[in-house]
């Protein structure tokens, strides 16, 4: 499996954390939004771990991640917030995409880091080098390196902030 950058906006919505359910949910800002980026093939996920990035079939673009991701998994960092550009991330890969049938996204040795300071949550591959990072979603920026994706960070709203935005 590979990911490639493309030029694009990022998906416009919000990204939020359940302290009791342990899971990131994302809600596109208006369903239009998200309509324009799905084709007729419906969606499936790719998996790290139990953390979700929904795929358009079609396309074949990551549309935003979702996901369980417990609290007990994380640990401190200092991670500040990261110096991304906006963008869209597609995949390639040997497989048959098909809806509701998700696939496991290559490498191991995932690590969850959480900066209180700064908000972001940063799953990394252990060991990763520098990457080409892409906001792809409100709050969800993916990062690359020669086509493997080696983090995924994320940036919920704040718990009671979501209806101060909507």
């Amino acid at each position: 499996m590979k990911f490639f950058v493309r030029s694009g906006r990022p998906l416009e919505g919000v990204l939020t954390y359940d302290e009791s359910e342990h899971g990131f949910s994302f809600s596109a800002q208006s369903s239009s939004a998200l309509t324009e980026r799905l084709g007729t093939e419906g969606v499936t996920s790719l998996l790290i771990g139990t953390l979700q990035l929904e795929v358009d079939i079609e396309s074949q673009d990551v549309l935003f991640a979702w996901g369980y991701l417990p609290n007990i998994r994380r640990k401190t960092a200092a991670l500040g917030t990261p110096d991304y550009s906006p963008g869209q991330v597609s995949i390639s890969t040997d497989y048959s995409l098909e809806p509701g049938v998700s696939l496991d996204v290559p490498g191991e040795n995932w690590e969850v880091l959480f900066d209180p300071a700064s908000g972001w949550v940063a799953i990394l591959r252990k060991k990763t080098v520098r990457a080409e990072l892409v906001q792809v979603a409100s709050g969800i920026v993916l990062g690359l390196t020669n086509g493997d994706l080696v983090s995924i960070w994320l940036l919920p709203v704040p718990q009671g902030s979501r209806d101060e935005q909507n």
